[in-house]
């Protein structure tokens, strides 16, 4: 099922990063590159993401640099026909494009709460909409969000940021549950105070009008403020995803040598320990009075798979938190005969995280006309 590793798992893909022209965009459009996925870098300020565009491709990358005020819905739209037009199609969308500001709540504007809407949440939305169906359409996408600790949690003298990025986790996990089941994954990061230009005109413009939030979050204001030791580079958030406003979970992958090699599944994941787990009761591929007759195999695998992703999505988690997985089918040739079926099939959900899985051939199912079975365990990150 798994198909063979490359160094480059993004070649023939294309992909959209919004605020692409410098911090942590500039940082995810150097990483998709790197990945081999052709970039679309998009950004009001042309010269910026003209430069990012250039440096991609003085590596021999494919990228271009696309202006676009992600606010504006004719300047979406506008990136949505370039990009299609240069990338051919547009199979991953960071929406990372974003503003901040600080100031007592005495202080906040209408305008100020305005533009903090319409930059992170707007944009999010519209630069989503653009390109998600299109997405579903061909069975595979995904979109990362970018919000922020702040949208967790919030923090003092950022009331009007705060609610913009929670309104992108809000946004991001109903859209997830929306495309569940269509190959396109939803997500969001949650990054903390990153050494960016936006960062430092924050912390300007608060040591102005007020108390540092950066120094409040770094434990050196209220009693009992979480601690944040040092401010991350913009290349770190990159590497490390938030699930849908979780933590991410990262499984240590547990493949003895004395093993060999397994064949296109890991033999084990250490779960981290303070994650949470879910077990997932057996969910079939047919349900015994379904209108219609049962579909074949691979069709089958497909529908059971999206049940199981739908219940882990459901409690906060995505495809990646999966840890084990287990395959009852009633014919062990049919599976056999199905197997390149079945591995496109589960690349479309699961990306390349292959789990611990066991198959096991039984003589029937619950559901008549079943013919596979799935059951799994998650594991949920719990909260900061």
């Amino acid at each position: 099922m798994a198909g063979p590793v490359t160094a480059d798992p993004l070649v023939g893909r294309g992909a959209v990063v919004t605020g692409g022209g410098r911090g942590i965009g500039a940082a995810i459009a150097r990483a998709l590159s790197a990945a081999g996925a052709g970039v679309v870098a998009a950004a009001r300020t042309s010269r910026e993401i003209e430069d990012v565009a250039s440096a991609l491709r003085a590596r021999g990358a494919k990228a271009w640099a696309i202006a676009c005020d992600v606010t504006v819905e004719g300047s979406v739209i506008d990136l949505g026909r370039e990009s299609r037009r240069v990338l051919g199609t547009v199979d991953i969308l960071v929406n990372n494009a974003g503003a901040s500001a600080s100031a007592p709540l005495r202080k906040i504007t209408l305008e100020d709460w305005e533009r903090m809407l319409r930059v992170n949440a707007t944009g999010t939305f519209l630069c989503t909409r653009e390109f998600a169906p299109e997405m579903a359409g061909r069975g595979w996408g995904r979109i990362v969000n970018v919000a922020s600790l702040a949208g967790l949690e919030g923090a003092k003298y950022v009331a009007h940021y705060s609610a913009a990025k929670h309104a992108v986790l809000g946004f991001t996990r109903s859209v997830a549950l929306e495309f569940a089941g269509t190959g396109v994954m939803v997500n969001a990061v949650c990054p903390g105070y990153v050494d960016t230009p936006m960062t430092d005109v924050s912390i300007v413009r608060a040591r102005v009008r007020g108390p540092d939030p950066a120094r409040e979050r770094r434990g050196g204001g209220r009693r009992g403020a979480r601690p944040v030791r040092r401010r991350e580079r913009a290349e770190r958030p990159v590497d490390r995803p938030q699930g849908r406003g979780h933590r991410a979970v990262k499984f240590e992958i547990i493949n003895p040598e004395s093993l060999g090699a397994p064949k296109g599944w890991n033999n084990g994941l250490l779960a981290p320990k303070d994650g949470r787990l879910l077990f997932i009761a057996g969910q079939a591929g047919w349900e015994e009075g379904s209108a219609g007759s049962p579909p074949a195999f691979a069709d089958q695998f497909a529908r059971a798979l999206d049940k199981v992703l739908t219940i882990v999505r459901a409690a906060g988690g995505e495809a990646g938190d999966l840890a084990r997985v287990t395959i009852y089918v009633t014919d062990l040739a049919a599976y056999r005969k199905s197997m390149k079926a079945l591995g496109e099939g589960w690349r479309a959900r699961m990306g390349r995280h292959y789990p611990a899985v066991a198959l096991v051939e039984v003589t029937g199912l619950v559901d008549r006309g079943a013919l596979v079975e799935i059951e799994a365990t998650a594991v949920i990150a719990g909260a900061p």
